[in-house]
């Protein structure tokens, strides 16, 4: 039974340089694959799963979202900062349950239904039969991959671009899920990390404001919070450049 106060966070301030020229005009959450933008198909998979409560942060070509019973939150400083910064935008709805979202990735509905069987404080979904996604993939390549290594318990433990591949077994997809007590850590520790870390290197991120959120789990790692990790098989693409952009146009099709 999904819980009727859930709500979706999509991450949507970035300009998406690499679909140029198509995001010369749009953002790229606003691209088409198929008969729905890229954003779009991520609100019919929330709305066909009854989670209604839709909040988007917007920055780029904020003018161009009209999309309806929509809550936005607007990213002021995108040009400056990066997607942690721009999740805590919309800090006010980061409460209760909630699943946050890139808005550059497609995904069929089961992938919801599975990170809303688990109510682990903090889950994220990762796909173990991620390397195919790579192969001729020339514009963006395993090593832009946000790749993740799980223990035996389903526990994250690694996470990162930089993670060799030697100690990877899944790529993160850019979906998390937080109940009552994972948004409570959350905003707990973004205020401990951006009080010890602003104007300093943060992980892998050469400041806290151009922080990325796998930068973020590795802090949440190193003090001993558990990410649990829901696997996933396919399902799933992300649409980052031309190529992923004419590829993802037969997603809907299989």
């Amino acid at each position: 039974m999904i819980k009727k106060d859930i709500k979706a966070i999509i991450i949507a301030a970035g300009k998406g340089v690499r679909l140029r020229p198509f995001t010369h005009e749009l953002p790229k959450s606003l691209l088409n694959v198929g008969k729905r933008t890229i954003i779009g198909s991520q609100i019919k998979n929330y709305y066909s799963l009854k989670i209604k409560n839709i909040n988007i942060i917007v920055g780029y070509k904020k003018e161009k979202f009209k999309l309806k019973k929509i809550q936005y939150f607007n990213n002021l400083n995108y040009k400056k900062n990066n997607i942690l910064q721009s999740l805590f935008c919309a800090k006010k709805v980061i409460n209760n349950d909630c699943i946050i979202s890139y808005s550059d990735i497609i995904f069929d509905k089961k992938v919801v239904k599975k990170i809303l069987n688990t109510n682990w404080p903090i889950s994220i979904v990762v796909d173990t039969d991620w390397k195919k996604n790579y192969v001729g993939r020339t514009h963006h390549p395993h090593t832009e991959a946000e790749k993740a290594y799980f223990n035996s318990k389903n526990i994250l433990t690694k996470i990162g671009k930089n993670l060799p591949l030697a100690k990877t077994n899944s790529e993160f997809i850019g979906m998390i899920r937080l109940n009552n007590i994972g948004c409570d850590l959350f905003k707990k520790y973004y205020q401990i990390a951006k009080k010890n870390f602003k104007g300093k290197k943060f992980y892998n991120s050469k400041n806290f404001d151009k922080a990325y959120l796998t930068d973020f789990m590795k802090f949440l790692i190193d003090n001993k919070i558990d990410i649990k990790c829901v696997k996933i098989r396919s399902r799933w693409m992300e649409i980052d450049t031309t190529e992923d952009l004419v590829k993802a146009q037969n997603f809907f099709k299989q």
